[in-house]
């Protein structure tokens, strides 16, 4: 089908027009309801009778966020729920893409939301990581890993511990040192002047070597490793050689040095092996004086000094380009040496980085073993939906497309949707290339190609729509240095209609202030506008101001505070960012490690502590803590001199967890020390940091671990695992949201704020070579790429892919208002990037619409119940008599003894004999091998005591429970050892072993507690209580 015809038919189309094989591409610019669309498509699918192989586990959902997976879930189901339920809107929409009749489609509808929630697991909405780890644990042991691994979604732990093991073999007189010492060796030799000196080569090994595994991974390819050490020495001896020759013409032709050429400083570099200096140098001006005319033997040795000057040029080139391509190899080598120690501790250790799923798989996956890992995952997926696609990386790519070319052979589908106009992710290795390379052409011959365009904005009002196309189309499109860039994205030839008219045209204001950091300009006017349209009726929730980058974010926050204007800045909702997150693993550093007197005085000395004692001890303020600490300094450890000045102090609040400190699990340390600081209560504005706090330990537990010290590494560890320590944010609540653009893209506000400054191009980590079935890593900047041609279109392709980012950031941040946009520019000069692009003239301030009399506003206020969360402050008891301590032997025979008395209902002829079967049995099943006769003794003594005989004696009407759970008015559950309830009175009787009574008050408070709570399950009944002491054959009667 040709591209024209495509664009003209419906975005979906009707079941009984399907034609199977099929794949679609699905153009949706910002606001155009992609979700919507998405959504839709995927209902169509799972309610049609017409669509082959479309049961729930046959179709497959891609999304590229847990949190996009997360909406399509909800939306779908909500979609079904609402066709079930007859929903008018849903239905006719749905009635017009499939054959069923209302009727059976609301029945169906009903069916599915049984299925989905019987079987969840089918319910296939899932990132691509997801999709892919599930691909891979299927296939697991072919790539020699157990079934039951662990995918690590941080490999920095990791992979510092396998350089530990690496360096380990670094010894003097060992191969492995030699070879590190050639490394850095030559490491040091690339080392320009500039660059400081790398004191610690082995950190900067570890750092380069992590870049290069994320880099080569998202690649799917194995490097390609070229020794260029010789040419680069020959290399140098021609430039010294050249030297050389000059500086004798020089000396022998009498002729007058030029004062401004190079070459005075690159004979000193080169004379001092500063040879990675010489890139960049200029050629204009020769290392002397033109001669006069007449001079002849001056003109001739001019002459050839210049020959020899050119021939340097071309020889420092030929060292520049050999230099670029040498840069990374001694990172290379070291990786290469240091990837099989990684290799061995993640199969050691059963773990998986999340980075090598799709290395692996892309290596493995083939159209021959696509059938094999359907049957190995249980189930062939023949219809797929991908969200986002413009954000799929090439390796994400390649390692689907055998398993979508598998399902289109067999009469399946494909639905992609995606806008590269949106592709802001070429920092994670996102190539929207690929989505525009399928716009083009199909790589499936046997399926239907289409390609359509949802063209109506349903967001953003006229005006803002009107912006965005004089931005783009207009000054975009006009402006030489970006818009080849413009054209590859499809930003300059977009189709963006706006929905019906009669909701206002909208708002749109430029403002570009001159910069000014020490009186910045966009503060006043960004605290101007949001309290302007506060007055004018907007509430703070329906504002968002949206920034380049993080650093920018905080300051907005800053600028919000001085107003006392309410903000959530989703740029610091990483509760490691929080003060009191600071002074809480302080404290933990310090049970962990008592000499660690810095982590003690910064928690002595911050809020935690100042606020616990304020009531208790009001008289020792923080003046007081800083004065100890200053005068203790010199005499360590700083924990012990506090404990002899403020003794009280520590008894109240550090003793019982210094002795709990190795003890505890965990987490129970972390509430004992919100117990006992009573952090709840003092610190009631950061709850929702404390709660998470408490959340990130629970799941660091639930991995199986429960180190403090492996804890407070992950906690001090800031570039990784932010996601994992995110708070969550409220929704509806009134507060200004600030964030980055990249944060904000898929959501929409009434009113953007875009606070921009002046974008300058910087250089770039890495640069690619593709090189057959490997890949070359290249250092280049703009002076190397000049040096070489292949250099230069490398250099230019990821110079062209940054500045596609640049401007689609750009285009997402204007894209996410639905009413008014107020772009603040901080300019540096006009001719500087973004502002070249803005038309600033043609949106100057004017009269702005007045919102109350526009119709209802986004988020309306939501009043919420009065809640408050109950948090425990009582701190554990720690036992104070040997009689209270439990050892784990004890525990285990009260529990068997116990589990004995369980399989005890009433005491009959025959029951010392069933008795010792009973007592057998209980030792199989626990594994035990505890003394029958014994345990025989004991419970014979207290079923035939005559306090406790009858409530093992059968009577008519009687019942009893056994370990039964029993619930309180407040919803606390308690198990009851044994119940007898008979017409008229009921008995608890609770056991206890071990020799010693000295807690019998506690067991008396306990059992009146089980009688109220039977008291008021059973009135009308008397409730008489019974401890039975099976040891000490002793009975204690309540009631």
């Amino acid at each position: 089908m040709r591209y024209e015809e495509a664009m003209e038919e419906p975005v979906l189309v009707r079941d009984t027009d399907m034609k199977f094989p099929h794949f679609t591409v699905l153009k949706a610019s910002a606001g155009s309801g992609k979700t919507h669309t998405l959504t839709k498509r995927f209902v169509q699918f799972l309610l049609s009778e017409k669509v082959p192989r479309n049961r729930l586990r046959n179709v497959l959902a891609i999304t590229f966020s847990n949190n996009a997976a997360k909406e399509m879930k909800e939306r779908t189901l909500s979609w079904l729920k609402e066709v079930h339920f007859g929903n008018s809107e849903k239905v006719e929409e749905l009635s017009a893409i499939t054959l069923l009749d209302v009727g059976d489609m609301r029945e169906k509808a009903g069916l599915l939301i049984d299925e989905i929630l019987d079987s969840y697991s089918d319910f296939h909405v899932k990132t691509i990581d997801s999709f892919m780890s599930t691909v891979f644990k299927a296939s697991a042991i072919d790539f020699g890993y157990n079934p039951d691994f662990e995918i690590l979604m941080s490999n920095d732990s990791l992979m510092d511990y396998s350089f530990n093991l690496f360096m380990r073999n670094v010894r003097e007189g060992t191969a492995e040192a030699a070879y590190l010492a050639e490394i850095v060796d030559f490491l040091l030799e690339q080392k320009r002047a500039t660059e400081s000196y790398m004191w610690d080569p082995s950190s900067a090994l570890l750092d380069e070597i992590k870049k290069i595994y994320r880099k080569l991974s998202s690649k799917g390819k194995r490097p390609e490793i070229e020794d260029y050490i010789e040419d680069l020495n020959r290399t140098k001896d021609k430039i010294s050689t050249h030297i050389d020759n000059i500086e004798r013409e020089i000396e022998g032709s009498g002729l007058k040095r030029h004062g401004n050429s190079s070459y005075k400083t690159i004979v000193p570099l080169v004379r001092e092996k500063n040879f990675s200096d010489l890139i960049g140098k200029g050629f204009a001006n020769a290392p002397v004086t033109k001669p006069q005319k007449g001079n002849g033997s001056g003109q001739a040795a001019y002459d050839r000094i210049l020959t020899l000057w050119t021939d340097l040029g071309e020889v420092i080139r030929q060292f520049t380009v050999l230099f670029a391509r040498s840069r990374c190899m001694p990172y290379l080598k070291a990786y290469q040496s240091f990837n099989k120690t990684v290799e061995m501790a993640k199969r050691q250790q059963g773990k998986v980085f999340i980075e090598d799923i799709n290395l692996h798989l892309a290596e493995y996956l083939s159209s021959a073993i696509v059938p094999d890992v359907y049957f190995r995952i249980g189930e062939t997926i023949f219809h797929f939906l991908i969200d986002e696609f413009q954000d799929t990386s090439p390796i994400q790519w390649q390692n689907l497309f055998p398993l979508i070319e598998n399902s289109l052979s067999q009469g399946g589908s494909l639905f992609a949707v995606g806008d590269t106009k949106q592709a802001i992710y070429g920092f994670r290795n996102a190539d929207y290339t690929i989505m525009k390379g399928l716009e083009k052409r199909s790589p499936f011959p046997s399926a239907e190609h289409a390609v359509r365009e949802l063209d109506t904005n349903y967001r953003s009002r006229r005006r803002i729509l009107e912006f965005n196309e004089r931005v783009f189309k207009g000054k975009l499109a006009e402006n030489a240095e970006y818009k080849e860039a413009g054209n590859r994205s499809g930003l300059t030839e977009y189709i963006q209609k706006p929905k019906e008219e009669g909701e206002g045209d909208g708002y749109v204001e430029v403002s570009l202030l001159a910069r000014d950091d020490d009186e910045p300009a966009e503060r006043k006017k960004i605290q101007e506008l949001i309290e302007e349209l506060h007055t004018r009726g907007y509430r703070y929730g329906d504002v968002a101001v949206l920034t380049q980058t993080n650093e920018d974010a905080v300051s907005a926050t800053t600028w919000l505070n001085e107003r006392n204007i309410p903000f959530i800045s989703y740029s610091s909702l990483d509760v490691r960012r929080r003060k009191i997150s600071g002074e809480i693993v302080a404290l933990m550093n310090f049970l962990d490690s008592p000499t660690d007197d810095f982590s003690f005085g910064t928690f002595i000395l911050g809020d935690v502590f100042t606020k616990a004692i304020a009531k208790d001890s009001s008289e020792i303020g923080i003046e007081r803590l800083r004065e100890f600490c200053f005068t203790q300094r010199r005499n360590p450890p700083l924990y012990k001199a506090f404990q002899e000045k403020f003794s009280s102090l520590w008894e109240r609040y550090f003793d019982g967890l210094f002795k709990a400190s190795g003890f505890l699990p965990l987490y129970d340390l972390v509430t004992e020390v919100f117990a006992v600081f009573r952090v709840f209560e003092t610190m009631q504005e950061e709850e929702s940091a404390l709660v998470k706090i408490l959340e990130v330990v629970k799941d660091f537990e639930g991995g199986g671990f429960n180190s403090t010290k492996d804890f407070l590494e992950i906690a001090l560890d800031e570039k990784n695992g932010e996601s994992e320590w995110d708070m969550a944010v409220p929704k509806n609540i009134d507060a200004v949201q600030v964030m980055t653009v990249h944060k904000a893209k898929g959501l929409g506000f009434s009113v953007v704020i875009v606070l921009l400054y002046e974008v300058r191009n910087r250089g770039f980590e890495y640069i690619v070579e593709e090189k057959g079935e490997g890949i070359c890593l290249l250092k280049i900047n703009k002076n190397t790429a000049a040096c070489d041609e292949t250099l230069q279109g490398l250099y230019e392709r990821e110079r062209m892919s940054e500045m596609v980012n640049r401007l689609n950031s750009l285009y997402v941040g204007f894209t996410r208002p639905k009413r008014e946009l107020y772009v603040v520019g901080v300019k540096s000069s006009d001719k500087g990037y973004p502002f070249v692009l803005l038309p600033a003239d043609e949106f100057l301030p004017l009269a702005k619409p007045v919102n109350l009399a526009d119709g209802p506003l986004s988020g309306e206020a939501v009043t919420q119940a009065p809640c408050q969360l109950l948090h425990r402050h009582r701190q554990l008891e720690f036992p104070v008599s040997p009689e209270e301590f439990v050892t784990t032997e004890q525990k285990r025979r009260g529990e068997f003894i116990h589990r004995v008395l369980f399989f005890i209902d009433y005491v009959k002829e025959s029951f010392e004999t069933e008795l010792m079967e009973i007592i057998k049995r209980v030792n199989d099943e626990s594994n035990s091998d505890y003394s029958v006769e014994e345990t025989k003794a004991l419970i014979m003594a207290l079923t035939g005591r005559t306090e406790t005989a009858g409530y093992f004696t059968e009577v008519p009407a009687r019942q009893i429970r056994k370990e039964q759970e029993y619930s309180d008015s407040s919803g606390r559950l308690f198990r009851m050892d044994r119940v007898v309830i008979d017409s008229e009175s009921l008995t608890v009787i609770d056991y206890k072993t071990g020799k010693h009574k000295e807690a019998l008050e506690k067991y008396r408070a306990q059992m009146g507690n089980y009688m109220k709570i039977l008291d008021d399950i059973y009135p009308g009944k008397t409730v008489k209580g019974v401890i039975a002491f099976i040891d000490l054959g002793e009975v204690e009667k309540i009631g």
